[in-house]
């Protein structure tokens, strides 16, 4: 609360300051910049002497993660956020009380990235060690990869001696290299197994791809590429390279192992979980009139039958079936549900994903992930953030009243959103939607 009445004062006196020097400041003026940028830092509680460490930075050491959050929130932590991007090893240090990694309001993404990345370059190790040498084909992009990259073609697990190492590409019959042609084969690959033709996926939204609960009817050795997409999602990161595949978030929070709770469909099934939700406040009769249990069938089913491709009924436990939903066990049905809803059609596919993926990721790496970033901040990091168009995003949305259109609080905000990086309305577009694409 003391933190929150100084930054008023502070705001009240400086802003209007501020104001009129942005105003009056011509782009030739010398020594103003810097005078504006201290004043803007002293109005965050950001500002400090050079070998003075900053309030977000003492609030980190000291265990005081309310007081963090609120610096974040007003602009405060950019300078302990820089320095921790310049030295990520400072991240999980004994020096704070507080763990930085314990929630997503602690640390901004590029912070997030330095520390992965650094995480990541320990379980390679030793930088000289001999590196990956993958021998890429043109006419066919996916040929010999699963010998290459150490999965079984027939079942998609990791052959013995599959062990993270950085990769190096050349296409076969060239002498080049570099960065720039691993660059070209992480695209050329993953648009060759995204395409909706191969089988693999199907479209989530307009924006997005989710994995194909019928993807074996397409490729035989459907899960020794979707085993490859967790190899080349594991290398793709430890290199920092986005992906140019737009992954679903459903798919990701399910890949990376996030708790699946009933509530997680009110982002990712919001019509769903708000039918759904009504269950939880029937009483005993009228969730009998319901007739449901543990079971769903019909257009709601995901799972096919391999021999007719039809979808079948499916029980959300063992004996679902047979047992009914009562006030006693509804809140049990309806996580059980969010579990069909996001992975009980695809378990086989993200089991694959995932063995590919744990050459880089062991589970302390991926428990620190899922705890720090937020589903939408794990797809930036992994896919990079499209281009938005504000223009066509501001023309797409309804407001309620319509009139609403015309008010300030509407013009601020579009202002606002002109003024954000590419990450940030990412980000604001992840908490509007359930994408950042």
């Amino acid at each position: 609360d003391c933190l929150r009445v100084l930054h008023a004062i502070l705001a009240e006196s400086i802003t209007p300051l501020l104001a009129q020097l942005i105003e009056f400041t011509s782009p030739d003026a010398t020594g103003l910049p810097g005078i504006i940028a201290e004043l803007e830092a002293k109005r965050s509680l950001s500002w400090c002497l050079a070998d003075v460490v900053t309030p977000a930075e003492v609030a980190a050491r000291r265990g005081h993660e309310i007081c963090l959050e609120f610096l974040a929130s007003i602009g405060g932590a950019a300078r302990f956020w820089a320095d921790l991007v310049e030295f990520p090893g400072r991240i999980q240090s004994s020096d704070y009380k507080l763990d930085l990694l314990s929630k997503p309001s602690l640390l901004n993404l590029p912070a997030k990235r330095a520390w992965l990345h650094e995480r990541l370059e320990a379980v390679v190790g030793d930088a000289d060690a001999e590196a990956l040498s993958l021998v890429a084909h043109h006419d066919n992009i996916t040929d010999g990869l699963c010998a290459q990259l150490g999965v079984d073609e027939t079942t998609g697990g990791l052959l013995n001696g599959t062990v993270p190492r950085r990769l190096d590409v050349t296409y076969e019959g060239e002498g080049a290299g570099g960065d720039g042609l691993r660059r070209a084969w992480f695209s050329e690959v993953t648009k060759e197994m995204g395409d909706r033709d191969f089988g693999l996926f199907s479209t989530a939204g307009e924006q997005t791809l989710q994995p194909n609960p019928n993807s074996a009817a397409y490729q035989s050795d459907h899960l020794a590429h979707f085993a490859l997409l967790g190899r080349i999602a594991g290398l793709a990161l430890y290199h920092q390279e986005p992906l140019d595949f737009p992954f679903s978030p459903a798919f990701l929070y399910v890949a990376f192992g996030y708790e699946i709770a009933f509530d997680v469909l009110a982002t990712f099934a919001p019509d769903v979980y708000s039918s759904l939700k009504e269950l939880l406040t029937m009483s005993a009769d009228e969730l009998e009139t319901m007739c449901l249990n543990f079971e769903v069938d019909g257009e709601e089913a995901l799972v096919y039958e391999v021999s007719s491709k039809r979808r079948r009924a499916t029980e959300l436990k063992p004996g679902g079936a047979d047992e009914p939903v009562t006030v006693a066990n509804v809140k049990q049905y309806l996580r059980l549900y969010a579990r069909h809803r996001l992975l009980g059609a695809i378990e086989p596919q993200v089991r694959a994903f995932r063995a590919g993926l744990g050459v880089f990721f062991k589970e302390e790496i991926l428990s620190n992930l899922r705890t720090c970033c937020s589903v939408a901040e794990l797809q930036l990091l992994l896919c990079g953030a499209a281009a938005i168009d504000v223009d066509d995003w501001k023309g797409s949305t309804v407001y309620d009243p319509p009139e609403y259109e015309r008010s300030s609080t509407v013009t601020w905000l579009w202002k606002a959103v002109r003024e954000m990086t590419l990450e940030e309305r990412a980000q604001l577009l992840f908490f509007a939607t359930g994408s950042t694409r």
